[in-house]
């Protein structure tokens, strides 16, 4: 039992030093690879976990989340480099497809447990409306490390979404409208 608290403690500890933090590639290169120091900015930037109204191409409405290039770069997302986890012991959850993000754009990720890709992307997890944690992860160099999360609290409402204010901010609040793939207000 005290094996497993210290092991939780340790993944804490880790969860909490990466909080918030913009993307670093790591400039030491052991395999030989151009790994050149890039910063993205990539942030989870809005967090629907309840009574969503929006349509995903399957014909059904659920969970959703979205992510934000605050960057003035447009930034490739490499499948097997990138997951989303609404897990902390589970950093790959969900593996990330090949996409590119322009910069200042948005791409919404339905969190509807159906695991798939196609116009849209589907994760193999929903959100629980009590709360929990949705965390952004990178995989360099076989190591993989929160970039970004966020922790929300019990959704009370239907289609009540969570967003940073401005967008990319550390600012968090219930706009008056959700707001899917566009700029919070």
């Amino acid at each position: 039992m005290t094996k497993v608290l210290s092991t939780i403690a340790c993944c804490l500890l880790l969860y909490g030093c990466t909080k918030d933090r913009s993307f670093l590639t790591d400039s030491a290169n052991p395999n030989g690879e151009d790994t050149t120091t890039e910063v993205a900015h990539l942030k989870i930037n809005e967090v629907l976990a309840k009574g969503s109204l929006l349509s995903s191409e399957l014909g059904n409405t659920s969970d959703w989340l979205e992510i934000y290039n605050q960057s003035s770069s447009e930034f490739h997302v490499k499948a097997g480099e990138w997951f989303i986890s609404d897990n902390p012991l589970d950093l790959e959850k969900f593996q990330l497809p090949d996409f590119t993000i322009a910069p200042g754009e948005f791409v919404v990720l339905f969190c509807d447990d159906s695991n798939r890709v196609q116009n849209q992307i589907h994760t193999n997890f929903g959100l629980s409306s009590g709360g929990e944690t949705v965390l952004l992860s990178r995989k360099i160099n076989g190591s993989t490390n929160v970039q970004d999360s966020m922790n929300f609290g019990v959704q009370a409402f239907d289609n009540m979404s969570i967003a940073r204010t401005p967008d990319g901010s550390n600012n968090w609040s219930y706009p008056s409208n959700p707001t899917p793939g566009s700029s919070n207000q």
